[in-house]
């Protein structure tokens, strides 16, 4: 979630459920993951909330106890989060816990309606823990040094924590009633099971006796906690069957003690209601602002208004996507690949939402390697973009992807071309021109671009998928070079996408491996990678196709590629879904798994569709791929061999391949076909 205008577009935040994914122990649902977008900002890691029960002496806790739990958006296109979770005693008697969390539009800021229904009346007391997460400007090391304090208003109690660079500030407050102040608070130190600092966690779930020793501050790597008491006569809700009680959490966010503070007391003076209103209708502003759903079929409509949704809620304010607000294994996603940009670009103006994708090729012409650079491997990198970015601007990864060179041409000139607008041409002519020089220095003196990483970002070599980007990109530069009265530049990239075009089935097509006849990975490729890239069939190579257009649909190579899209080594077994190339590694376990990839299968379906081997592979898609959804109705990276969610929930490439299909089974033709020649 995040707000698709206003104050809170900086802020993202993720809810996660435990109980859709079999390789966890727990069963619930929370808040976690809530950030700046940067993956150096985390505000907070999670939010838990928690019940006493004095008479039978158990603490339980939303995450960890939690026999059943649901979340959902408040619908396809607004983003509100709803959390269930069901806690059951040791008696039998349970308590049922909904939130539901919006992001302010009017100012930095979260607030949360918290509910708690129980079987029956008697005494209890709800806590609310938060691991927080305000790291330091070191993005590999991600410092945790951060002070908390609680300030006691005259109306309200607040606690306050800041990194130490003391530039970023997130305060927590709640309500019941007419009251703000909290029943017992700590401020812990993550960790420490005794002691004056010992962690939040530690004082009210592990001692779980009720009570909290509260203290006022403290400095490190920080939990903090408060509570609510419920006497057992108390019910907010007369209606209910058991006793409820309602309650708001805010955070407030803000770059100094007093701000966050006044955005967290804000949101409680609005209150949930306002709030919730001012979200849905600028997220119901900015769907209206877009074309119409492509289809009436209510099934497709909901999954390609759903991407959208999650596309626009990945942008950040600093106008591009991150790849996915989730961490596989030790790694975070919320980086910006220049690559992933691109087809979210695509999917974008297919969508007719010009201003984020215009916003998304203005942040590339922004990070673009504009002077003399170096890399590892002593290539000089002007003109072209590093492998993925912090949302900052700074570089992460830094290896040289050809679609990450040539695709940004390709962005700019559908960005053009979509919109017959000279002035986009102008705005981003310089950037695609740099890049174009470059590629135009990359010809290996034989007609073909020099080796370079494959798109997965595992192999050297002359990969098939970098190299036709790469000739995309020429295409794309000749039709603008000559628009702009460059002809000598447009011919010099027209003649070598031509040639290296003529030689493309020569360095990417491979016959009688293993799996048979078919483009591969890479030819070429370095290292001892088993199976080998330049003897394996691979996804990526239908991208030949779509969106770079340099193979035709007739391409008997490429026809052979997609027939073999169905053999049980590549694809999942019990559902139609291909991967990434046979015995791939990049799974859960880190050893192959049957399964396939969404994206991958989008691409083969677009070939299967325009080369005639299935007239209805896309129309299948868009419906079978529905069955591949997150919790959140979202598509993920990785689904198992039945079609189960795997691994990495919500990757905007998947999405964004989902709205490119749709769109393109609507007009009948694929959208955003590269130039031919």
């Amino acid at each position: 979630m995040s707000t698709p205008s206003g104050d809170s577009q900086h802020t993202m935040v993720t809810a996660n459920s435990y109980a859709d994914n079999p390789r966890s122990e727990w069963n619930g649902a929370l808040i976690e993951e809530t950030s700046a977008f940067r993956s150096d900002v985390e505000l907070f890691y999670n939010l838990h909330t928690l019940v006493w029960d004095p008479e039978l002496g158990q603490t339980l806790d939303s995450r960890n106890d939690a026999v059943t739990s649901t979340v959902d958006w408040h619908s396809k296109r607004v983003p509100e989060i709803h959390l269930t979770n069901t806690l059951r005693f040791a008696d039998g008697t349970e308590a049922e816990l909904s939130q539901r969390t919006v992001a302010s539009i009017d100012c930095p800021g979260l607030l949360l309606h918290n509910e708690a229904s129980f079987d029956d009346a008697r005494e209890r007391t709800l806590f609310t823990i938060s691991k927080l997460g305000i790291t330091a400007h070191d993005h590999e090391h991600h410092i945790t040094e951060q002070t908390a304090t609680v300030h006691h208003e005259a109306d309200c109690d607040v606690i306050v924590a800041h990194d130490d660079e003391d530039d970023r500030y997130i305060a927590f407050a709640q309500q019941r009633g007419g009251s703000r102040r909290f029943d017992g608070h700590r401020v812990g130190v993550a960790g420490d099971a005794d002691g004056p600092d010992r962690s939040a966690w530690s004082e009210i779930y592990e001692d779980n006796d009720g009570w909290i020793d509260s203290n006022e501050t403290a400095t490190g790597d920080l939990d903090i906690g408060f509570g609510l008491y419920c006497g057992d006569a108390e019910d907010d809700d007369t209606d209910a069957d058991g006793p409820t009680v309602e309650w708001l959490t805010a955070v407030g966010f803000g770059y100094s003690e007093a701000d966050a503070i006044a955005n967290a007391r804000d949101l409680l003076d609005s209150g949930y209601n306002a709030e919730l209103s001012a979200f849905i209708e600028a997220w119901e502003e900015w769907h209206d602002g877009i074309t119409e759903t492509p289809t009436d079929d209510q099934t497709v409509t909901d999954l390609y208004e759903r991407s959208l949704t999650s596309i626009k809620t990945a942008q950040d304010g600093c106008c591009a996507t991150i790849a996915g607000a989730f961490k596989p294994h030790d790694m975070t996603y919320k980086f910006i690949w220049p690559r992933d940009q691109v087809i979210i670009v695509q999917a974008l103006l297919a969508a007719g939402a010009v201003e984020e994708a215009e916003l998304a090729v203005g942040w590339l012409s922004g990070v673009q390697i504009t002077e003399e650079t170096y890399d590892d491997r002593g290539i000089d990198r002007r003109g072209t973009w590093w492998q993925n970015y912090y949302t900052t601007g700074e570089s992460h990864w830094r290896a040289l992807q050809l679609d990450q060179v040539g695709g940004p041409i390709y962005a700019h000139w559908l960005l053009w071309d979509e919109t017959d607008d000279d002035s986009y041409l102008d705005a981003y002519y310089e950037m695609s021109k740099r890049a174009a020089e470059f590629l135009l220095d990359w010809d290996n003196g034989w007609g073909f671009p020099k080796p370079h990483q494959d798109p997965w970002e595992e192999v050297w070599g002359h990969t098939t998928e970098g190299s036709a980007a790469a000739i995309a990109g020429l295409r794309c530069m000749a039709e603008m070079a000559e628009t702009k009265g460059e002809t000598d530049f447009a011919a010099e990239c027209r003649e070598t996408a031509e040639t290296w075009a003529d030689n493309f089935e020569q360095y990417c097509f491979k016959e009688n491996t293993l799996y048979g006849s078919h483009y591969v990975t890479a030819d070429k490729p370095e290292g001892n990678i088993h199976p080998a890239p330049d003897a394996r069939p691979d996804a990526a190579a239908f991208m030949a196709y779509w969106p770079w257009n340099v193979v035709d649909a007739d391409d008997e190579a490429l026809i052979e590629t997609a027939e073999l899209a169905d053999d049980p080594r590549w694809r999942a077994d019990s559902t139609p879904c291909v991967g990434r190339y046979p015995a791939d590694t990049y799974t859960p376990s880190g050893a192959p798994e049957d399964g396939g990839w969404p994206l991958c299968e989008a691409y083969a379906d677009m070939v299967r569709w325009q080369t005639g081997i299935d007239d209805d592979a896309v129309a299948d898609h868009l419906q079978e791929s529905t069955e591949w959804t997150t919790t959140a109705g979202l598509l993920p990276e990785r689904v198992d061999g039945d079609g189960t969610v795997s691994w990495n929930s919500n990757l905007q490439w998947s999405q964004a391949m989902y709205v490119l299909l749709a769109e393109s089974h609507a007009r009948g033709e694929p959208f955003g076909l590269a130039p031919s020649e």
